[in-house]
């Protein structure tokens, strides 16, 4: 059962870092992370009854768990800001490595010398990737370069030229700067991902599944609401726009949110569950977020993007056998 259920939250999960992503595209990230943890809260609030029966300990592993993903939120939008979203999330594999080992230290789970190879692959993958977007981000200096170097035969259009040479060269440093720190987010995202997935399992043998998404709802949206106040304050002004209350991307996030989790937490009560597996089967939302945002936000070089994606999958693949 946990297979089928972690599969179903894999996939909704694809679309759900595409939507995030466009959601961020519109309005504050930290607004978006608040309003949308709100809605999925009122999506759960029915459970409260049930909810109320919660032990002690179970409320604090909750608590840490919303903390962890409120942070792996915010970095991750910071990430999708600034970056191709096709080309951050076959990073998402490092998850794999975290769950991988966790698996085998935490909950002491048998691995097998194949699944060493599989992770040796995904990496190799990995580089790969982050090697193409190095040379495609040189090939576009190289080509603003050459565009710069054109002048015209009149003297007073030298100083233009310098201009566009100084100007290109700015664009380009820009773009390597967002991506360094894009990639840095992200990883760091994942890192605090894999950590509350690995939390999941600890609450997850105490709690139901209302329970868990009741309590988690509510703590990540007071938590990602303090965000917004201490930014407004510091800014001494609301980072809140009139028009982003019409964001409806942040309204279907929220919805889908609770959606995925419920199958995520239905596979986890299940007592036969690998968290290695678990892990594993989650970057199948890698496939769909890589393609499906690729060509919604229409990003370049897509198709040599999917094919270090396959061998990434390749290496998943391996593991999971």
């Amino acid at each position: 059962m946990w297979i089928a259920c972690v599969l179903v939250y894999a996939i909704i999960n694809g679309f759900f870092s595409v939507r995030r992503k466009k959601a961020g595209e519109r309005s504050h990230i930290f607004f978006v992370i608040a309003l949308y943890s709100t809605v999925g809260f009122l999506c759960v609030s029915w459970g409260a009854v049930d909810a109320s029966s919660l032990t002690g300990q179970a409320l604090i592993l909750i608590i840490i768990k919303s903390f962890v993903v409120s942070l792996s939120w915010v970095f991750e939008l910071i990430a999708l800001k600034n970056y191709m979203i096709s080309s951050l999330q076959p990073i998402s594999a490092v998850k794999v490595a975290i769950g991988f080992f966790a698996s085998m230290l935490i909950f002491h789970e048998a691995n097998g010398w194949w699944r060493y190879i599989g992770l040796a692959i995904i990496f190799v993958g990995l580089i790969l990737m982050n090697n193409f977007d190095r040379r495609a981000i040189n090939r576009s200096k190289e080509t603003l370069s050459r565009q710069a170097v054109i002048t015209k035969p009149v003297a007073q259009d030298v100083g233009e030229s310098t201009n566009q040479k100084v100007s290109s060269n700015v664009d380009i440093l820009t773009l390597k700067r967002k991506r360094i720190l894009a990639i840095v987010c992200f990883i760091i995202a994942c890192v605090c991902s894999e950590t509350a997935g690995i939390l999941d399992k600890f609450i997850m043998d105490r709690v139901t599944p209302t329970q868990m998404q009741f309590w988690f709802m509510l703590f990540v949206s007071i938590i990602s609401w303090v965000y917004v106040l201490i930014l407004s304050i510091k800014n001494k002004k609301s980072i809140i726009r009139k028009s982003d209350w019409k964001n409806f991307y942040i309204y279907i996030i929220g919805v889908i949110l609770i959606l995925e989790d419920r199958f995520l937490f239905i596979g986890l009560t299940d007592p036969n569950v690998l968290v290695s597996g678990v892990s594993i089967m989650k970057q199948i939302s890698v496939v769909v977020s890589t393609i499906v945002g690729g060509l919604i936000f229409k990003e370049p070089n897509l198709r040599q993007k999917i094919i270090y994606l396959v061998i990434i999958l390749t290496g998943i693949i391996i593991v999971i056998v």
